[in-house]
């Protein structure tokens, strides 16, 4: 999605690698210690492409996804390298071992046409497949497509990737990415939003839907969800499927022109009770509130500002409450918090925003800063947030920086009332050095330091698993993983 964004975010031949295993964590009382779950480079002898120098350097952004029917099966998957190709790890024991390949057929780099991959996301069918879903772009933006690869076999084999939805003409704009939604009522039926994004500033954009009825392998022609309408966009998509097949698209809608930043972003939920074909008109979640381009409270360098305009949602299947979560200046005025919203109702009504995160609020503003929101909801209706925050920040030369992840059980009050008890815990036993972080040039967008606009939570028997970036050297990051029962 970065790619795509790029303009209107500065106004406002299969390839087989050899499969690696990571030895069993050692058990622990409490929370374990986290473990580099990335690797070397699995490209040592890729040639760079032209818009390397605008790409994060080792492994970001990663994704998270839990089998529904095993959630003792996981699986995540980031970019790589600069982006050039996707990274997959598998897990059958509940985090304990890993097994670690390359998603072929993607990019140059592992077989494809493309130079690089975006925002990829994997996801469990209901009959035990594995599918990843991710953008993918040419340096010179010359041509983008959202394509699917499924394996049935853990990642050892791939089929070929199938084509979402594609634009050839880089006059149109080009189209960023989403993770694939499974429909409850049928294993093969799956679903993509993906946002197409504006060549040139200041114009409106739209939202489209595919869908496929055999789990991944072919895709049905894309239909409209959302336009912007003039002097908008909207971006962020995340979609649920309810029980009963109707789908609840949240996004933010964005608006161009003069005006303060706080009235610029609005969270929105779309229906359609017919498969994509028709949605209803938008209603109104919430006002997203958010600071928008955060920055390092010492140095004023931009930090992984793009993580303002996106929510997450998750969905309790045992009543159908729909949750949203996003970063939100509302609270204190200066700082975003953790916003959390819920529907009872199949997104046609949202409670008033609760704070949900456990920053301290009695350290300077800026070390009060949220981020990178994600959501997940465990079979037994438990809520987890996972979040970065500058809670343990000095005047010193590191940016001190950690991970969290905020629980709730919604008895007797809904997880998103005021009076619903949330429990934190640390995931990053250290903080570590933003500084440190990829930086991303002023010419780009995002900019400044940059680990991802997505970490990844997911629900499993008896607790959550984590994934996050954190930088591993100068200028470079890894993706680290760990499990809270």
């Amino acid at each position: 999605m970065r790619h795509t964004l790029r303009n209107s975010l500065t106004v406002l031949a299969a390839v087989t690698f050899p499969l690696l295993v990571l030895p069993p964590e050692a058990s622990a009382t409490h929370t374990p210690h986290p473990r580099q779950l990335s690797g070397p480079t699995p490209f040592p002898h890729c040639a760079p492409a032209a818009g390397d120098d605008t790409m994060a350097a080792g492994a970001i952004e990663p994704h998270l996804a839990a089998d529904p029917d095993n959630p003792r099966r996981l699986a995540a998957v980031w970019p790589q390298d600069r982006q050039r190709g996707a990274v997959l790890a598998v897990s059958d024991n509940g985090g304990r071992t890993w097994t670690r390949t390359v998603v072929p057929r993607l990019t140059r780099c592992s077989g494809g046409a493309y130079d690089y991959v975006d925002g990829p996301a994997v996801t469990f069918t209901g009959d035990g497949g594995l599918v990843v879903t991710g953008g993918l772009s040419m340096a010179d933006w010359s041509t983008s497509a959202v394509v699917s690869t499924r394996s049935d076999d853990d990642g050892r084999t791939w089929t070929r990737p199938a084509v979402i939805i594609q634009k050839t003409d880089p006059a149109q704009g080009g189209f960023g990415g989403g993770p694939a939604v499974t429909d409850p009522r049928d294993p093969e039926v799956l679903y993509v939003v993906t946002p197409r994004f504006p060549a040139t500033p200041r114009t409106r954009n739209d939202g489209w839907i595919s869908r496929s009825t055999d789990g991944g392998r072919t895709w049905q022609p894309p239909a409209p969800v959302v336009d912007a309408g003039e002097g908008h966009m909207v971006s962020g998509h995340r979609l649920t499927v309810l029980d009963d097949g109707t789908l609840v698209d949240v996004h933010s809608r964005i608006r161009f022109g003069d005006g303060p930043a706080a009235d610029r972003l609005t969270l929105q939920a779309v229906r359609s009770t017919d498969g994509g074909r028709t949605w209803s008109a938008p209603v109104k979640v919430a006002d997203q509130r958010t600071v928008w381009l955060f920055e390092d409270p010492e140095s004023g360098e931009p930090v992984s500002h793009t993580t303002s305009l996106l929510a997450d949602t998750a969905i309790d299947r045992r009543t159908g409450r729909i949750y949203a979560a996003w970063q939100d200046a509302g609270f204190n005025g200066g700082a975003d918090a953790v916003a959390l919203t819920s529907s009872d109702d199949g997104g046609r009504t949202w409670s008033q925003p609760v704070r949900v995160n456990r920053t301290p609020t009695g350290i300077p503003v800026p070390n009060q800063q949220a981020f990178t929101v994600t959501l997940a909801m465990s079979q037994d209706g438990t809520l987890g947030v996972s979040y970065s925050d500058f809670r343990h920040n000095d005047a010193a030369a590191p940016l001190l920086t950690d991970r969290w992840l905020a629980r709730c059980r919604p008895r007797p009050d809904d997880c998103a009332s005021p009076g619903a008890t949330w429990h934190e815990t640390r995931l990053t036993p250290e903080p570590f050095d933003m500084r440190r972080a990829p930086r991303i040039p002023d010419a780009a967008s995002p900019r400044g330091y940059f680990l991802g606009e997505q970490m990844g939570l997911a629900a499993r028997s008896g607790g959550f698993t984590a994934v996050w970036a954190a930088p591993d050297a100068p200028g470079s990051a890894a993706v680290h993983t760990v499990t809270v029962r």
